[in-house]
């Protein structure tokens, strides 16, 4: 059912070919268009690269120093053809984008997607400890999902199935439930 729900997810979002800016969003990437050139072909990837290096002080938090707090979350989807990348931060801000070019960026200006978001940010700063660090953040293979954490402190990462997420055979299959909850969301509010 889950795989079902992305696959109309993905469907969905394709179908919105121009993107939709929330405001913090759009002046973000048009102030880093106007320094760089983005081709069609490198979008995907200059984003999500920007979505996984934006810090705690750029979405407005002061962590204290003797304390570890996950402000975000970016989850890569390994879907066949391509992958679907979900992005969600603690500010309630959330985006979708897609290898193939589509996106749905700024759902968070939907009351409903930032308050989703916000939980599934904020579920999932214990399961951060279980991941590992990273030194590249590789695009997921062969079905599975990689989960990014984002914190003060450190970046971390989980691997595992969808399949077996979706299925309940995973320890992190609550939090795959909650990352479809979100993704449902911005697929409702996509749709109006």
């Amino acid at each position: 059912m889950t795989q079902t729900l992305l696959l109309i997810l993905v469907i969905g979002i394709g179908l919105f070919y121009a993107v939709i800016y929330g405001n913090k969003a759009k002046k973000d990437i048009v102030k880093y268009q106007q320094t760089e050139k983005i081709t069609e072909q490198n979008t995907y990837l200059e984003m999500r690269k920007m979505a996984l290096n934006v810090t705690a002080e750029q979405l407005g938090f002061k962590i204290p120093e003797d304390s570890i707090k996950v402000y975000g979350i970016i989850t890569d989807l390994d879907m066949g053809a391509g992958t679907a990348t979900v992005v969600t931060y603690l500010t309630g801000d959330a985006s979708i984008y897609l290898s193939s070019g589509g996106a749905f960026i700024g759902a968070g200006q939907h009351e409903s997607i930032q308050r989703v978001a916000k939980e599934f940010v904020d579920n999932g700063h214990v399961i951060s400890f279980r991941g590992k660090t990273f030194e590249n953040a590789d695009l997921p293979t062969n079905g599975n999902a990689n989960f990014y954490f984002l914190s003060n402190k450190s970046k971390t990462r989980i691997t595992e199935s969808i399949a077996k997420m979706e299925s309940g055979e995973s320890e992190f299959s609550k939090l795959f439930a909650d990352l479809n909850i979100v993704m449902t969301e911005i697929q409702l509010k996509s749709g109006q």
